[in-house]
């Protein structure tokens, strides 16, 4: 048994394992650039005459660990050189990778052919000869660190080289391994045994055409080159061997070629048709491929096939140079796909996964490769109906450009005319107030036409411009739910024209249904990525893809404002504080000292950035504390035995929250009386609870706390941009009677 290793290019090891396991090799291990494997004479032979996905194919002759940089030349002269090559032959050494001083690929080769001419001197008084384009054998040295691999290299050519490109001047071609391995993915030898076609509507210099009818033919790629193989110059070799493998090769290929199913490309270009022509009638196959001149917009001018597989490697913007051209093709590509090939298996290449949405159907599976340096993605598609893709809503900040490429007509459709008007007549009023009134985040729409059941809120940030957050209201059931989405597509499609100072992908999207328990701190991304808005003078940071909230609700901007203006110069107990921006405007505009409360880790964590983002040099900084508690529990227990009292509390709590007390849970109808009486008996003399929710039912049991002064400031603290749901909120200041 022998130790090999194939090499590949990117993202081709899995496949290659699984190719070079067919062949019979062991102990099969991928690489991230190949793979290692053992065998026989007839495994290595096997693979230099049939892998689709090699480069090259290299037998190991040394594994060693040197200790220093001169030791690497004395092991390669211990390697028994005169079974591989006679003393008067001919080699070339190539070498990469660095280590033990050796930075430079020349002077690595270098250090190994002296090892090579040390051994035959030792030997014989004489050397073989350095021929760097037409050796007998060629030595590749590989060095990670102080490990050393030298390998000798059974075909002297890249595999790639199937013979029937040779002296074509093709800009950017698809490898032909690279070619061959997307044709598997795809799907392509199961489909050929069943019969089915072939076809690349975009088929540039016919690789897919080609390697396609390889495959389906069983034609051994190597099998053109045979003689032009190192391993007929390798002195280990067995010749009888090697050619009853290629009279098996030639063998099969005549077998294959009786049962050649229906392959065709297409292209627009005719000078990229006559490359493929010459390609096609290099590797023996005019009379079994058939090439037309056409563009996808024109439609398929053939009769009819037999269903199989459509693939091909559209342009990704660098060929083609603006971006706006290459989204054009895609979307013509997709129409074509769906229109002429329902029930067909699809398959397309690109190295720009962003256009893949603009064919307009939803693939099953996807792939990364390498074509050369370029890394590109693979998208598998079944072209039925039911894959016809829509928008997915299942939202972030691509949704728009979705609903824009998908369904673009729905921007001039009557429902996005009619929210667009609406929104521009709500922005016409807002406006003017805003900047007056220096707001930077607002909300601009919230479900006017009941039939469009959104939300809209327009932020301006200090660092990325404005965003728009756009929340659905989930539907009742009773509303139809293919209505009810269409109505959301064309609401979506009115974005960009109503705000065109808005990048589409800085308009997120968020499903908002009846919230419960711990809702606003359940994570939808990972983006991490934040941006601040000024608040009444303070510096808050949001964050608009992670959560369902964006860490500042806008209803409560008029109540934030009360809180710091009777914070100013006292104590503040800020109790479920979520990020703390009612804190964080009281410090700034004065507070003397403030503790924030709430159960959540992570907003108590952006609770502390927001103090920071604005009092990070302010020595009262220190005076502003966090606690991570149970509210319910430590106001229960702080009630009983007070370790601080303060002259403002701010009382926000959810609806409704699990909890260990209270039967298990928060119900803020049921439970208030109990928090308000706990709270104020930590309010100093003289002091103000502010309490608010957001429970649209809520009553406040106004004859439960007789014993108190209480005043409903909820239309006080109802900003203009909710007017129009004047229930979003209510609020109300006690004190002690």
């Amino acid at each position: 048994m022998m130790k090999f290793f194939a090499t590949a290019p990117g993202g081709l090891s899995e496949l290659l394992r699984e190719e070079l396991m067919s062949f019979g090799a062991t102990e099969v291990k991928a690489q991230p650039r190949g793979v290692t494997f053992e065998g026989d004479l007839e495994v290595a032979y096997r693979s230099c005459l049939w892998s689709r996905l090699a480069n090259r194919i290299f037998v190991t002759v040394l594994e060693v660990e040197l200790e220093t940089q001169e030791e690497l030349t004395e092991q390669v002269a211990t390697v028994d050189w005169q079974t591989h090559m006679d003393e008067f032959g001919s080699f070339a050494v190539s070498f990469s990778g660095k280590g033990m001083g050796i930075d430079h690929s020349h002077y690595g080769a270098l250090k190994i052919k002296d090892g090579i001419v040390d051994y035959f001197r030792g030997i014989t008084n004489n050397r073989p000869k350095v021929n760097t384009e037409d050796p007998e054998l060629r030595v590749h040295g590989h060095l990670n660190r102080n490990q050393l691999t030298l390998s000798i290299d059974l075909v002297g050519y890249s595999l790639h080289q199937r013979g029937y490109r040779e002296g074509q001047q093709v800009k950017a071609p698809l490898k032909e391994n690279v070619a061959a391995a997307l044709l598997m993915r795809a799907g392509w030898p199961e489909i050929a045994k069943q019969g089915g076609c072939l076809y690349d509507p975009m088929c540039g210099s016919g690789t897919f055409l080609v390697e396609g009818a390889m495959m389906a033919s069983d034609l051994a790629p190597g099998l053109a080159k045979v003689n032009r193989m190192l391993l007929n110059s390798w002195k280990l070799h067995d010749a009888k061997l090697w050619n009853s493998l290629i009279e098996e090769a030639k063998e099969r290929e005549a077998e294959g070629l009786r049962n050649l199913p229906d392959i065709y490309g297409s292209d627009a270009s005719h000078k990229s048709l006559d490359i493929a022509e010459e390609a096609i009638h290099n590797a023996g196959y005019l009379d079994a491929i058939e090439i037309k001149q056409m563009t996808v917009e024109q439609g398929r001018r053939w009769g009819d096939w037999q269903p199989g597989l459509v693939i091909c490697n559209p342009p990704y913007g660098e060929r083609l140079g603006e971006i706006e051209e290459v989204k054009v093709i895609y979307n013509d590509l997709g129409k074509y796909l769906k229109n002429e090939f329902d029930g067909w298996q699809g398959a397309v290449l690109t190295c720009n996964p962003e256009l893949g949405m603009y064919l307009g159907i939803k693939a099953k599976r996807s792939h990364n490769f390498f074509n050369g340096p370029m890394e590109c993605k693979l998208f598998r598609f079944d072209i039925t109906e039911e894959f016809h893709r829509e928008p997915s809503l299942k939202g972030g900040a691509n949704i728009v450009q979705e609903v824009s490429t998908v369904m673009p007509e729905l921007a001039e459709s009557q429902g996005a005319v009619m929210v667009a008007n609406r929104i521009k007549k709500n922005l016409k009023q807002l406006k003017k107030w805003a900047k007056t009134n220096e707001i930077n985040a607002y909300r601009v729409y919230d479900a006017d036409l009941p039939e469009y059941a959104i939300s809209i809120d327009l932020y301006q940030t200090e660092d990325a411009g404005e965003w728009l957050i756009v929340n659905e209201y989930a539907a009742p059931k009773t509303v139809d739910k293919a209505k009810a989405k269409k109505r959301l597509h064309e609401a979506l499609a009115a974005l960009p024209n109503v705000f065109p100072t808005v990048p589409v992908d800085q308009i997120v999207f968020k499903v908002r249904s009846r919230q419960s328990g711990t809702s606003q701190y359940e994570k939808l991304d990972d983006s991490r990525d934040f941006y601040t808005v000024i608040e009444n003078g303070a510096k808050i940071r949001v964050n608009f893809t992670d959560y369902l909230d964006t860490g500042l609700f806008l209803d409560h901007r008029d109540v934030r404002a009360l809180v710091a203006q009777k914070s100013v110069r006292k104590s503040l107990l800020n109790l479920f504080c979520y990020t703390a921006t009612a804190t964080i405007e009281a410090a700034v505009m004065g507070a003397k000292s403030s503790l924030s409360v709430d159960m959540s880790k992570t907003y108590l964590y952006w609770a502390e950035h927001n103090l920071a983002h604005n009092m990070s040099h302010n020595k009262d900084s220190a005076e502003h504390k966090f606690l991570q508690a149970d509210v319910l529990d430590w106001l229960s227990k702080e009630s009983e035995n007070p370790s601080a009292t303060f002259d403002v509390i701010f009382l926000d709590p959810p609806s409704f929250s699990t909890s260990k007390r209270m039967d298990g849970t928060l119900d803020i109808q049921r439970d208030h009386v109990a928090l308000i009486e706990q709270a104020m008996k930590l309010l100093n003399p003289g002091g103000t609870l502010i309490f608010s929710n957001n429970m649209r039912k809520f009553k406040l049991d106004t004859d439960a706390l007789a014993n108190l002064s209480i005043e409903n400031i909820t239309q006080k603290t109802m900003p203009r941009d909710f007017q129009r749901n004047s229930k979003i909120h209510q609020a109300w200041l006690i004190s002690k009677g």
